[in-house]
């Protein structure tokens, strides 16, 4: 089963969702970031709210890697360059070449710029165990397209609990398809500090809720 950055109080909020809003099916699409023999940055643009990006890359061999976004808050990428602020808020959950779950996000970044426009940390963050060579997928969407709390594999696909058209963040926010993301651990490439998972739960709780209770109030 496919876990969130919150667990199962998580997987409770998006269940809300299922008595106020409409499902809507997600549109995947796919890339190859090839074989990772170090740091990586890559970034493009999501063409609506309702799709999912996954994309495939391989390690030769073992490696504990990190795996963050950039775009929401803007900062400094794996790549040496700099991510401009605007992006959606993501969602980011690692499969390996089966598509069985092998990590979840934590959320907020621990290593996220706050956007001055809004306030929040917006970006995510994955720090694996040491993966053993071969085939993984990273799937990367908006925060509000995630897996059915009953899927058991990547290939069960995504709900769409959003609007299927403009991206918003946890305040409503409207924010760009934009995204930019960031790999590091291979070749024994600098990998970015393990965050403190106490430290981060309140304040994303907090504005999902906030998000969902004036969702809610809107209607």
């Amino acid at each position: 089963m496919k876990k969130t950055f919150l667990g199962l109080g998580f997987t409770a909020l998006l269940l809300g969702f299922l008595s106020t809003g409409t499902l809507r099916a997600v549109t995947i699409t796919t890339s190859n970031l090839g074989t990772l023999t170090g740091s990586l940055t890559t970034g493009g643009t999501l063409v609506n709210q309702g799709v999912a990006l996954e994309s495939s890359f391989s390690l030769s061999s073992a490696a504990q890697l990190t795996i963050f976004t950039t775009s929401y808050g803007g900062g400094a990428n794996a790549n040496g360059t700099t991510a401009v602020k605007g992006g959606f808020m993501p969602s980011l959950v690692l499969y390996n070449g089966t598509g069985n779950y092998v990590a979840g996000q934590v959320f907020p970044s621990p290593i996220g710029s706050t956007d001055s426009t809004t306030g929040l940390v917006g970006d995510a963050y994955i720090r694996t165990a040491t993966l053993s060579a071969g085939t993984y997928i990273i799937a990367l969407s908006d925060f509000l397209v995630q897996q059915s709390p009953t899927a058991t594999n990547l290939s069960d696909g995504f709900i769409d609990f959003g609007s299927g058209t403009t991206f918003s963040d946890v305040q409503g926010n409207l924010r760009t398809g934009n995204y930019t993301l960031n790999i590091t651990g291979p070749g024994n490439a600098a990998a970015a500090p393990e965050p403190g998972t106490l430290a981060l739960i309140g304040p994303a709780f907090g504005g999902l809720a906030l998000w969902m209770y004036r969702r809610r109030n809107a209607r």
